[in-house]
Parts: structure tokens; C-alpha cells; sequence
């Protein structure tokens, strides 16, 4: 390829490492961090970095950046479905394309195999991200896995195509910048979607502006919750559930070990809290009230340990003071031991 064509493949590169940086940084979402590496890593194979003692470098990088690619797929479905993949599957499958990168590093003067084997593994990534991401994202998901899936593709008839002549340096570029962009604006169409918001329809009700429920802190038993639901009919309450029935118009989610329709396990704590901050940062766009309900912190506090239970009824609690909305923890004195109950009175106070 010309320089500047090389050139521009590495701008591309770096401009995709700066957006999946930006996304880590906003979202903490270590899956974005993985895929920044993956960028930028890849960004620096136009450059021909020479061999070293007779090893070549590209195919070692190029795997390198496959298997950042990888692993961030598997921690994006693992941060929104909050099921973890086996542990054999987050060490064998990323290292596969970094390991085969380095054998044939060893062996040849060329990279073509690790493009074939990084692209197979690039649309088995696609493929797992859209099963299991659909069911919550639809459509995004689906836009997401096809164009990590055609990366795959792409990837793996690249060598064949182009050192046989028959793809041009420039469409090598502009195909790569293209799906670049692609890549980008389908991630970001999937961690940002509002999917259990339907905030422009908030905007247009009538009667939503107030609520009878006070800004702050609040822990109830479920009697009293009982009482106050008659006065959240029909607000848009983000409710997570063990067992009590939603009101009309609750956003609910089911803390469940089983999976099934808007559950989450409740060894996702991270889940929670990263709807909760999506939820009152929406709320406070169309100038509402936001109220989270958390049912039977107890139940989270059986699948984890007492000091992740507490941190996250933290963040809840901090969010809930700055965008002055209104936090309610449903729970019973007697079904927690004494020194529980109270770091958690204090945790919430």
C-alpha cells in the first residue's frame, strides 16, 4: 500500500481507539476499554514493524488485537445479560488467535493464516453476541453482531482477495474505514439505547410532573410499600422485583437465579446500578421525578457478600440525592442480623 493510504488506515485506527477510550471513560464499561485495545493495537499494523531476531511482528499483533476484540465481546454480553461465560471460554478463545499469531510469527514471513483464524473466531464473537443480546436489545444487537460478524468475514477472505489481486489498495482502505464507523456507531447504539425508557411518550403525559412521594431515601416494609403504590399509578417507577406486583407503568425488572423475560441475576449488582444511573440521568432530561424501587436487598445479600450489597445500595443512594429523586429499599428489620441492619440503616442514611 502507498503511505498514505497506510496513513490513513492508522488515523481510522487511533480515531476508533479514541471512541471506544471515550465510551470506557463514561460508561466504566470494561468491555469498551478491551475493543479500545483492540483498535489501537490493530492501528499499528500498516506501519511494517520490522522482524525481531527473525520473528515477524504483524501476525502477533494482529492476533493481539483479535483477542482484545474477542475478550470485550465476551464481556459485553456478560455485562448486560450479568451471566458470566465459563472461565475455560474467557482463556481459551481470546488466546487462540494471539497464540496462532505467534506460531506462525515463528514459522513464515507472512500473516494470511492468523487474518483466516481471527476473522473465523471474529464471526463465531458476532454470532454469540447476537443470540445472546437480542432479547434485550432487538435490533441493535443484531446490527452489532452482523458487523462484528462481516469484520470476521472480511478478515477471512482478505488474504486470499487481495494478495491475489483482485481487491485494490483503496477499497482495502475505504472498506476498512467503513466498517470502522460501522463498528462504532452500532456499539454505541446498543450500550446507550433508552430500551426501558420510552421517554418522549414521559414528555407528552399529562400529570406526570409531580409526584406525592418525597426526594431522598427510604427504607419500608412491604406494608407500606402497600400503601404508597396507590400513589405512583401510572409513573414510570424503575422497580426491581423479587416477588411484589408491579404497579401500572412500572419499568419492572425480576431479580431472579433463572433466566427469563427483563430478569436479572442477582449476582449482577453492576446491572442494577447501571440501569438506576441510565434511569434518573432520563428522568432529569424530561424534568421528572425519578423513583427506583429495590426489592429484598436480603435476597442479594444471599448470592453476595454483604460488602458488594452495601456498595452498590450506595451508588443508589448517591444517585438518588443528586438528581434528587427518590430511592425506596423494601426489606424487613428481622430478616437481617443486627450488625446488618445496621451498616445498612447507616449505608443509606
Amino acid at each position: 500500500m502507498t503511505t498514505n493510504l497506510e496513513l490513513f488506515i492508522v488515523f481510522v485506527k487511533l480515531g476508533m481507539t479514541l471512541v471506544f477510550l471515550r465510551a470506557f471513560i463514561k460508561s466504566k464499561r470494561r468491555s469498551a476499554l478491551l475493543l479500545s485495545l483492540g483498535w489501537l493495537t490493530s492501528a499499528t499494523l500498516p506501519a511494517r514493524i520490522p522482524s525481531f531476531y527473525g520473528i515477524q511482528i504483524a501476525p502477533i499483533l494482529m492476533g493481539v488485537a483479535t483477542s482484545f476484540t474477542l475478550l470485550g465481546i465476551l464481556l459485553l454480553v456478560e455485562e448486560e445479560t450479568g451471566r458470566r461465560s465459563p472461565l475455560a471460554m474467557h482463556v481459551t478463545l481470546p488466546l487462540i488467535p494471539a497464540a496462532y499469531g505467534t506460531l506462525e510469527a515463528t514459522m513464515s514471513r507472512s500473516c494470511a493464516n492468523t487474518y483466516a483464524v481471527s476473522g473465523a473466531l471474529l464471526l463465531i464473537g458476532g454470532v454469540v453476541l447476537i443470540e445472546f443480546l437480542s432479547r434485550y436489545y432487538h435490533e441493535r444487537a443484531k446490527l452489532f453482531g452482523m458487523v462484528i460478524v462481516i469484520s470476521g468475514m472480511a478478515s477471512m477472505v482478505y488474504p486470499l482477495i487481495y494478495f491475489n489481486g483482485f481487491i485494490s489498495d483503496d477499497m482495502v482502505v475505504y472498506s476498512a474505514a467503513l466498517l470502522a464507523v460501522l463498528t462504532a456507531y452500532a456499539y454505541y447504539e446498543l450500550i446507550y439505547s433508552r430500551r426501558f425508557l420510552a421517554v418522549d411518550k414521559i414528555r407528552s403525559e399529562d400529570g406526570l410532573s409531580k409526584v406525592d412521594i418525597p426526594a431522598g431515601v427510604r427504607i419500608m416494609s412491604l406494608k407500606e410499600l402497600k400503601e404508597v403504590s396507590p400513589r405512583l399509578k401510572g409513573f414510570p417507577v424503575l422497580a426491581f422485583l423479587r416477588g411484589i406486583e408491579p404497579g401500572e407503568g412500572w419499568i419492572t425488572y425480576w431479580i431472579r437465579s433463572i433466566d427469563g423475560p427483563n430478569t436479572i441475576p442477582p449476582t449482577s449488582l453492576y446491572k442494577i446500578t447501571q440501569l438506576t444511573s441510565q434511569y434518573f440521568h432520563e428522568m432529569r432530561a424530561v424534568g421528572k421525578q425519578g423513583i427506583v424501587i429495590v426489592e429484598a436487598p436480603e435476597f442479594l445479600r444471599l448470592y453476595n457478600d454483604l460488602r458488594g450489597v452495601l456498595k452498590m445500595l450506595s451508588a443508589l443512594r448517591d444517585m438518588a440525592l443528586l438528581f434528587n429523586g427518590t430511592l425506596i429499599i423494601v426489606t424487613e428489620k428481622d430478616v437481617w442480623k443486627k450488625e446488618e441492619w445496621s451498616l445498612l440503616t447507616r449505608t443509606l442514611q
